[in-house]
């Protein structure tokens, strides 16, 4: 669509669930924000339940005030990608976390399809789980997912473009797992890459090939587990297209900086690619599904189904003893 239709999006949020639900093609849609377990929601009731909880406007019951910005849009009529950031208020606990008086925010994405009326047909919301933690606990999970180790140069890798999405995905999830020079390769000479909350721009934004290298060739150096992607799905537009993939993690010491023992850990994963003329990348956002892995190394995370038709609010509160 457009960067208005962002900012209306985010502030429907804040109006009402019915103003959100309106934006979306009542006859035939598909909602995700996969980060709170919520996949392949087609349903208008419990669309409007889900949405519910974001237009709070009681700061004293501990639902929170919910603050989204738009970061920027790229895509067009019919696809596109809004980047935005989030910061709530007066939250009492979300993730099953105590976060009351306990300031956070997070960077995210969102992956819309709209029909001919401008209405959207499938969404897919993702964001970066680790940021909240780092800001409210019990545990501070790194930026980097493999710590550091040895880095490969991003150098010298050959590039062929792909005849389909499909073939891009799979080229660029086995250069991920496996070889740096050839995921260089894949970008333009002027690039940007995002796959963390930007907290700020010198650090956390991929321009170069030696900030590729450093962020992410410890993934193909396998020195801290072996990562193996798998595209499960592709979403194209006009010079875009979202890819979902897997990621099975196997013999790794440390995700994220915690202890993992070695233990296989499995999540899924999105990239939003923006591509130049060659079908090189010009802008990459990622996020990592990192609740489950975070589950899977045993932190109290908890997602309750609140906008299914039969969930007992009272009755979850009562097994958190709140």
């Amino acid at each position: 669509m457009h960067y208005n239709f962002g900012i209306e999006w985010l502030k429907a949020f804040r109006e009402s669930a019915e103003k959100v639900c309106a934006l979306y093609n009542r006859d035939g849609f598909v909602f995700e924000d996969v980060m709170l377990d919520q996949h392949n929601i087609n349903d208008y009731d419990d669309l409007l339940r889900n949405f519910a909880p974001y237009a709070n406007k009681d700061p004293e019951n501990g639902v929170g005030i919910h603050n989204f910005r738009i970061r920027s849009y790229t895509g067009d009529k019919r696809s596109g990608l809004l980047r935005w950031e989030w910061a709530p208020e007066h939250a009492g606990m979300f993730l099953g976390l105590d976060v009351a008086g306990k300031p956070f925010s997070t960077h995210g994405h969102t992956f819309h399809m709209y029909n001919e009326q401008g209405l959207i047909t499938r969404e897919s919301s993702w964001w970066d789980a680790a940021a909240i933690l780092r800001a409210v606990g019990p545990v501070s999970p790194t930026k980097s997912l493999t710590g550091k180790t040895s880095i490969p140069s991003a150098e010298g890798g050959s590039y062929t473009k792909a005849g389909s999405a499909m073939e891009h995905a799979q080229t660029w999830c086995n250069a991920l797992g496996n070889d740096v020079a050839a995921l260089r390769a894949m970008y333009a000479d002027y690039f940007t890459l995002e796959y963390t909350k930007v907290d700020d721009h010198e650090q956390d934004s991929i321009t170069d090939s030696d900030m590729l290298a450093n962020a992410l060739g410890g993934i193909s150096t396998k020195e801290n587990g072996t990562y193996t992607f798998t595209p499960t799905a592709v979403f194209e537009g006009n010079g875009h297209h979202l890819i979902h993939w897997s990621v099975t993690i196997e013999g790794a010491e440390t995700y994220r900086g915690l202890p993992a023992g070695g233990k296989t850990l499995k999540t899924i994963g999105s990239t939003f690619h923006e591509l130049d003329a060659d079908g090189r990348i010009l802008l990459e956002s990622t996020c990592w599904e990192d609740n489950n892995v975070f589950v899977q190394l045993g932190l109290p995370i908890l997602r309750p189904h609140y906008w299914e038709a039969d969930f007992d609010m009272a009755a979850f509160v009562a097994s958190l003893g709140a």
